[in-house]
């Protein structure tokens, strides 16, 4: 399946839906503390460890209104993934990776909503999302024998000749959970990526390593209209 036809397909759906609907539109922002989940790509090394980085995400929701405690809500964003890779060997040999990827991502999420005759309340929703990267970099620090070196490389994206390529579609499910009061609320929710970032396969079918997969805890404000 070619998920850059998905992907444009899911948001030409978005805006139809939100369009031809009596929809509550939203605004929102936050953070994404983005992690990701990967094989170790430099044997030679003792340790690896994953840890977080924080980006930034903004975009419109679409809560279409089926009825007072179902409904679905696609939503169009752009949201700042990645993380951080530590390779160590003893105190002062180690590689340190920090990962940006800056996505327009669509997820359409199922939400349950618990409000009261005021409309306040609390909500769950979950759901698939599907994203397409329209950028990114790797900041790599390298420390051998004392002593460090920086470097910042963009990443490239379905280049067969490039060691660094990456997959420029990311998809998977988001689910978490929310506040509302008034016309504010607060979301927050787990992005777990299913592709393979790094897959080799032209066929795009995740069975080879290295993988790269992303991961993500996303708090955002809304207000809506």
């Amino acid at each position: 399946m070619n998920f850059k036809y998905f992907f444009l397909t899911a948001v030409l759906v978005t805006s139809f839906l939100a369009t031809n609907s009596q929809a509550q539109v939203s605004i929102k922002a936050g953070v994404n503390i983005a992690s990701i989940s990967e094989s170790a790509t430099i044997e030679s090394y003792e340790s690896l460890e994953n840890t977080s980085v924080t980006g930034f995400q903004a975009g419109l929701a679409f809560d279409l209104g089926l009825s007072s405690i179902f409904t679905i809500q696609p939503e169009l964003l752009y949201i700042q993934k990645g993380g951080k890779s530590i390779y160590g060997l003893g105190e002062n040999n180690e590689v340190v990776s920090r990962l940006y990827y800056n996505y327009v991502e669509v997820p359409v999420l199922a939400k349950l909503k618990f409000f009261s005759e005021s409309g306040n309340g609390v909500y769950v929703l979950a759901g698939p999302f599907a994203g397409l990267a329209i950028s990114g970099k790797v900041k790599t620090t390298t420390t051998l024998l004392g002593v460090t070196e920086t470097r910042e490389d963009k990443f490239d994206y379905d280049n067969d000749d490039s060691a660094e390529r990456q997959r420029r579609t990311d998809y998977g499910i988001s689910f978490g959970g929310g506040l509302k009061f008034g016309q504010m609320y607060l979301d927050a929710r787990y992005n777990l990526g299913f592709n393979n970032l790094l897959d080799n396969d032209t066929n795009n079918q995740n069975d080879e390593k290295p993988y790269r997969r992303t991961r993500g805890i996303g708090v955002t404000l809304g207000y809506e209209f």
